[in-house]
């Protein structure tokens, strides 16, 4: 079955990119496009939220420059994996020769000093894929740790492994001197341009943050290089305010560093949910619930990753419960996503919800359409009963008000004790059923709040 949380590794980056689960293909695309019009440096704020993709769309970029760049150290069946997807996107660079770097802020931001973590993280990816024809490389950084530690190093590959590679800067200009070099070569033998991505700075310590972009904007002058800041823009407008203090102007600041800025596309959630339920286990009617869920609270990339991986806990353990009946695939195909739903985006009034006094959230996600009432008429209607007037009515039928039938069931599912009116529809079943059922429900979200155990109690003493 699948698994809703996608690590950002450079196979799933890729395996993404193949199916264009997001429907961001298009998008990635362009976006080289852009890298490819640039001709000077540049410094370009990718701008999304957090758990919106911007990691993935940045890998993906990587991706293709480094499929059409020889001396990428890619391996051969990945480079024409992306060679076979950007001939159905009709695109070709085959002049393109662009290296690149992809540094992770936020997991070096414990380091002493962001640009000497940063030209560590580029030794271990040339040395490891490359580890041919890189002397000059090898040689400047030799000499920058020598001016670090105070003692040569004979063999730079060797001494990467350790921790203690670089220390406190105790020649600022030399070692500045000696970067520049190191870029400038870097560039000759694997490239004609330098991309370099910088991820996840808004998530970093203010300090660090900031010796960051002063650092990079210091030191890296150099007409190939282009910077691609993976971030969310008013996160780390938070940070810089935090660091400078309230008042201080976050958004002239960042412009010194941000040559251009650029909003991450949104998803496509129609195309991205049908991808998650073809291997997503439960019913018709739960998909639909799960779609409208994920809609009406805007969940980013990584919210729905973990709705739908509480959800798929939630049918794995009960799927039995979908062969009792209709009250009880009625609870778990609508009440159930709505609940979960909340318990991500506002406890408060997932706690309402399950006490049965927060009806009018149904009404925003369920509202009374042609398409709900069609998919829920198998739930919800008996025998001779329609939620609309028909020309095929029959002596019997009853036509029925399809909101007031829902609000009806939630309030039986879901109040300490139900009122005699908001059982009207579940009398034939017996009290006990309904107790039954109600407590078989907060049984499903007893994982997310112990308050659905106490009920459960209070109701079965």
């Amino acid at each position: 079955m699948l698994s809703f949380s996608t690590k950002p590794t450079r196979e799933n980056a890729l395996k993404m990119f193949k199916n264009d689960g997001v429907g961001r293909n298009q998008y990635i695309v362009r976006f080289v496009d852009l890298l490819c019009a640039i001709d000077d440096e540049c410094s370009i704020a990718l701008d999304g939220d957090w758990g919106s993709g911007k990691t993935f769309f940045a890998m993906q970029v990587k991706l293709i420059l480094d499929a059409y760049n020889r001396q990428s150290g890619m391996d051969e069946e990945s480079r024409e994996e992306v060679f076979r997807i950007m001939e159905s996107l009709k695109r070709n660079y085959d002049d393109l020769y662009y290296a690149t770097v992809y540094y992770d802020a936020w997991a070096n931001d414990n380091n002493e000093d962001p640009i000497l973590s940063f030209i560590y993280e580029a030794l271990k990816d040339i040395t490891v894929t490359r580890p041919d024809n890189q002397r000059n490389i090898i040689d400047i950084a030799a000499a920058i740790a020598e001016v670090v530690t105070g003692a040569k190093i004979s063999n730079l590959l060797e001494k990467i492994k350790g921790d203690d590679f670089f220390k406190t800067i105790k020649n600022e200009q030399h070692v500045r001197d000696l970067l520049k070099e190191f870029i400038s070569n870097l560039i000759e033998e694997r490239g004609n341009r330098l991309i370099i991505f910088i991820d996840e700075l808004d998530r970093c310590k203010p300090e660090y943050a900031i010796r960051l972009l002063e650092r990079l904007k210091h030191y890296f002058d150099d007409k190939r290089v282009v910077f691609v800041f993976s971030i969310n823009l008013s996160e780390l407008q938070h940070t810089i305010r935090a660091y400078y203090g309230v008042g201080f102007d976050a958004t002239r600041y960042l412009d010194k560093f941000f040559d251009l800025r650029v909003s991450l596309p949104r998803i496509d959630y129609d195309m991205y949910i049908r991808r998650c339920f073809q291997e997503f286990a439960t019913s018709h009617y739960a998909d639909q619930t799960c779609v409208n869920v994920i809609k009406h609270f805007h969940f980013t990339l990584r919210e729905t990753e973990r709705f739908l991986r509480l959800c798929k806990i939630a049918y794995n353990k009960n799927a039995n419960l979908q062969r009792r009946g209709a009250l009880y695939e009625l609870a778990l195909s609508i009440f159930i996503p709505i609940a979960i739903g909340l318990s991500i985006r506002d406890i408060g009034a997932y706690r309402l919800f399950i006490k049965g006094a927060n009806s009018e959230l149904l009404r925003e996600i369920l509202p009374d359409t042609d398409q709900n009432r069609m998919w829920g008429k198998d739930l919800m209607l008996k025998v001779h009963e329609f939620f609309e007037e028909s020309d095929k009515k029959r002596d019997g039928d009853i036509v029925v008000d399809y909101m007031k039938c829902l609000l009806e069931y939630y309030k039986a599912f879901f109040s300490v004790t139900p009122a005699p009116s908001d059982a009207r529809r579940l009398e034939e079943h017996g009290l006990n059923i309904i107790r039954t059922t109600i407590q078989q429900v907060l049984t499903l979200l007893s994982p997310l709040c112990d308050y659905g155990k106490g009920i459960a109690k209070r109701e079965n003493p």
